[in-house]
């Protein structure tokens, strides 16, 4: 069974209760959408750790949980900035 293409003209004009079904199912807003925020920017580098420390890391996330190294690291740098109260 072909299916016709979609820039096809239809073989019929649309009934009034298919339009209203089709108008039905709109979005109306009478206010914009609201503006997200920009996504903050990221900063990009590369951090080389000795592998006595990366070793420490490596335990000190299995502990908690298994979490990713990058995930540890971040939480390790937001407490450590909250402690200083920075």
């Amino acid at each position: 069974m072909n299916k016709p293409s979609k820039f096809s003209r239809p073989s019929r004009e649309p009934t009034s209760e298919e339009v209203d079904r089709v108008i039905g199912k709109a979005e109306t807003r009478d206010e914009p959408a609201p503006a997200t925020p920009p996504p903050e920017a990221e900063v990009r580098f590369t951090m080389v750790l000795p592998t006595g420390l990366s070793d420490r890391v490596d335990k000190a996330r299995k502990a908690a949980g298994g979490m990713a190294r990058l995930a540890w690291i971040r939480l390790a740098i937001a407490e450590k900035l909250n402690r200083d109260g920075m």
